[in-house]
């Protein structure tokens, strides 16, 4: 690849392909490999690989791959099954992922390094798009990667540097290119949002994987604060300090989406992303959670109310010094021999009418002692 090529493609690849996926979905679950044109995907043609899945009894084949993909391969693999693919190899980073796509019957992106066969570091993005003749069962799998060389990102990078090219024309640029893939995410997490109903049980998978699409989407954002900006400036919104994820939400939803759904997504969001989800694994994460979105907005709620708390005296001996500064509210000698060596204890009393009766002297228990002095130490 070309280094003056390399700013921004490789997430584009991924973020069109996905969306240009779902529109050839709208309510048919998965779309047929018919509905594909040619046409429309000939930007990304060389980088290719059509998977046939249509023979259940044997092993998947590879009926289409681009040029270059062939060009990284020592044999021609048409119509080759998968095992033939050789490792160190462009096309095995793509095959590598199919089984994902089988399982979870949506598509899937992937992104990593790795070493070729001339032991050049190689750093790629791609996705994989399932297709079906029934909406259900995949018959193919549609996959496609962009990579760069280690090497070449480096001078990709230095390029505005060495050129001629003014400060200003490249962050410009820059600006374009990282609008343009917030853009294609954010319409892709839009059309993942539509028709959601969150007391549909059916439906609360697809909302899971839209929530996940959103974290992803959420995380790209304030990574390119201009344009995500630009981006909620566009629709009348502001930044939120107090509630981050609020804004993105109504990027996608829309801003007059019910307010309390948002306020519970964006709470889910947060104390998923604080328990190291990303968009991949939040859907697992929020089915597997106990009470799912509710759990987890509990959860967060929680944790403020924990975090906004004075600190609490954890031992007896942590709330001397606040019990000792309380005001006694009554004082009476007792007999030498009925007092212990502990300088505090609990009395049990009787009220009888106006008098108070001290039935027992208890002696001090951790146990017993520690939550009561506790709660006074601490509000007092």
């Amino acid at each position: 690849m070309n280094p003056v090529e390399y700013t921004g493609r490789e997430k584009r690849i991924t973020f069109q392909l996905y969306n240009y996926w779902f529109g050839l979905a709208e309510n048919c679950g998965i779309p047929p490999l018919k509905a594909l044109s040619p046409k429309d995907i000939i930007e990304y043609k060389n980088n290719m690989v059509l998977i046939d899945l249509r023979d259940p009894d044997n092993e998947p084949t590879l009926q289409v791959i681009g040029q270059l993909l062939n060009e990284d391969l020592d044999q021609d693999l048409s119509f080759k099954t998968i095992s033939e693919i050789p490792r160190r190899t462009l096309l095995s980073r793509i095959t590598d992922h199919y089984m994902e796509v089988l399982g979870n019957k949506t598509p899937i992106s992937f992104d990593a390094e790795f070493k070729n066969k001339a032991r050049e570091k190689i750093l790629y993005r791609g996705i994989l798009l399932p297709f079906s003749d029934d909406g259900e069962n995949i018959n193919f799998i549609l996959g496609a990667i962009r990579w760069i060389s280690e090497e070449e990102k480096i001078a990709a990078e230095k390029a505005p540097e060495e050129s001629d090219v003014t400060p200003e024309t490249s962050v410009i640029q820059e600006d374009a290119d990282t609008a343009s893939v917030l853009q294609d995410c954010l319409e892709g997490c839009r059309v993942l949002v539509q028709g959601q109903n969150p007391a549909d049980a059916r439906s609360r998978k697809s909302l899971y994987e839209a929530l996940g699409a959103i974290l992803d989407f959420h995380k790209l954002c304030l990574s390119n604060p201009t344009s995500f900006g630009e981006l909620l400036k566009a629709e009348g919104l502001k930044t939120q300090k107090r509630a981050p994820f609020t804004p993105t939400l109504k990027l996608c939803f829309g801003r007059d989406y019910d307010k309390t759904r948002l306020t519970e997504y964006a709470a889910a969001l947060a104390f998923a992303q604080k328990n190291g989800q990303d968009g991949k694994s939040l859907p697992d994460f929020l089915d597997d959670y106990p009470g799912g979105i509710k759990g987890c907005v509990q959860a967060e709620r929680e944790s403020h109310n924990t975090t906004a708390e004075a600190p609490k005296k954890n031992t007896i001996e942590d709330c001397q010094e606040a019990l000792d500064s309380l005001t006694a509210i009554a004082s009476f000698d007792m007999a030498e021999n009925n007092i212990g060596d502990e300088k505090l204890f609990l009395l049990l009393a009787r009220r009888n009418g106006s008098n108070v009766e001290v039935i027992k002297i208890l002696k001090e228990d951790e146990k017993l002692m520690g939550p009561i002095l506790k709660q006074i130490a601490n509000d007092p």
